[in-house]
């Protein structure tokens, strides 16, 4: 148990160290008329309280917030949500005041990585739920300072719903994740990203696939 703790102290001690958005990019359609961006960087509220964190970064995610529900997580003094004995759970939400076409998110994780198959899309209509799986992950970065430092990016072409009020959810693999940054942006509807970022999905798809077969084998 000493050794586990041990290991917390300085896995907290380095979140002040990794750079916060590692391996973070900027869609082609941030700054286009319609569009929304924003981040957080340093999160002030680890468990639910109703109101969660406001985006900190530079942006127009005017209303989202992110909320950790796990009672067990808690802040670390660089502004990380760290959770040693529980596992977080996670969800971004967010209201659009003009219709979005597409949604990219990106979130860097320390010590434990995410559930990355439980991220989805959540929006009500008619009353009902719906959830709409990503397009793909891509890796954006990998390090292995104090457990597995990961920076992740996934993508929803949503242009056939015309998304304004939805919700991001996803969980933690395991416990000890420490919840370093997370950025999102939307795209108005009928923008379409640009072919490179096609090809990095593909490419994102096609490693993932590889490594279930590889694991299966």
């Amino acid at each position: 148990m000493k050794l586990k703790q041990s290991a917390a102290l300085l896995l907290i001690a380095a979140s002040g160290i990794q750079a916060a958005t590692n391996g973070f990019v900027v869609p082609h359609f941030r700054g286009l008329p319609g569009s929304v961006a924003g981040g957080w960087e340093v999160f002030t509220v680890g468990t639910d309280n109703g109101i969660g964190n406001a985006p900190d970064l530079v942006g127009n995610l005017t209303g989202a917030r992110l909320r950790q529900l796990d009672p067990g997580a808690f802040v670390t003094g660089s502004g990380n949500i760290y959770n040693l004995g529980g596992v977080s759970s996670f969800v971004v939400t967010h209201a659009s005041d003009t219709p979005l076409g597409w949604v990219t998110f990106q979130a860097r994780t320390l010590g434990a990585e995410l559930d990355y198959g439980s991220v989805r899309i959540s929006y009500e209509l008619g009353g009902e739920t719906f959830q709409i799986a990503p397009l793909g992950r891509m890796e954006l970065d990998r390090g292995t300072q104090l457990g597995v430092n990961v920076s992740s990016r996934w993508d929803w072409d949503v242009n056939a719903i015309g998304l304004t009020d939805y919700r991001i959810e996803f969980v933690a693999a395991s416990s000890s994740l420490s919840f370093d940054s997370a950025t999102l942006d939307g795209a108005a509807v009928g923008v379409v990203p640009e072919p490179s970022t096609w090809a990095m999905l593909a490419v994102g798809v096609a490693g993932l696939l590889w490594i279930r077969g590889r694991n299966r084998g």
